[in-house]
């Protein structure tokens, strides 16, 4: 793969933009280029292994220090952060039943439009799928009470079904994403980048607890 003048051998990407299963995706086709500010890149088709699927796609390469690196998709969704694997496995609480929860979906949809430049919309979305990632978590750990969550405003429901550091930084997402759709903005200071760094640390948070109340259950004492 050449990126300006020189060849490089960079990992291939490890996931398909559309159907998002990790996969080896085969080269297909590559031309080095430059992007909108003239930075030198390396554009590449590429085919989705996933029998299922098997989509072309188009990814962007381009120098991260001396190191080649996958920057973005240019079709399909953004790859997104590497969920931890309750998130994956997280139910849509409106009984949807959908291949992904409504969070994800939500979250690719929004980074796809950041990607694009749309950050006004992009803002709103990763508010939205906080609003689905809390309510639905919720619903998991509360199902009698599903019908509840679902009718609660998103503050009543950090208040109710979450507490310590997560419930502060939950109400701390949802102020940075209140933010994202309003006319004056509260804390200027924060942008979308704060919000998403904030919901990667909501989801840490919930995989730690997730696994603590896993082995405290599985666990038990033989004497």
């Amino acid at each position: 793969m050449y990126i300006g003048n020189t060849n490089y051998h960079p990992s291939p990407p490890n996931i398909c933009p559309h159907c998002h299963v990790v996969n080896r995706p085969e080269p297909k086709w590559e031309a080095k280029t430059k992007d909108t500010d003239n930075v030198d890149s390396n554009i590449s088709v590429w085919q989705c292994a996933n029998s299922e699927c098997r989509k072309l796609f188009i990814a962007l390469y381009q120098l991260v220090g001396t190191k080649p690196q996958l920057i973005r998709f240019l079709n399909g969704y953004p790859k997104g952060p590497d969920w931890p694997q309750p998130i994956l496995e997280l139910e849509n609480g409106n009984g949807e039943d959908n291949e992904q929860s409504r969070f994800i979906i939500t979250y690719l949809q929004s980074l796809e439009a950041e990607n694009y430049g749309l950050n006004e919309i992009a803002g709103m979305g990763f508010r939205k799928a906080v609003e689905y990632l809390v309510k639905d978590w919720a619903i998991k750990n509360n199902p009698d009470d599903s019908e509840k969550i679902r009718s609660l405003w998103l503050g009543q429901v950090i208040k109710k079904y979450y507490d310590g550091d997560l419930k502060d930084i939950l109400e701390r997402a949802t102020w940075l994403g209140n933010d994202q759709a309003h006319y004056n903005k509260l804390f200027e200071e924060y942008d979308i980048d704060v919000l998403k760094e904030l919901i990667a640390l909501i989801m840490v948070e919930l995989d730690r607890q997730h696994k603590m109340n896993h082995y405290i259950e599985t666990i038990q004492s033989k004497k």
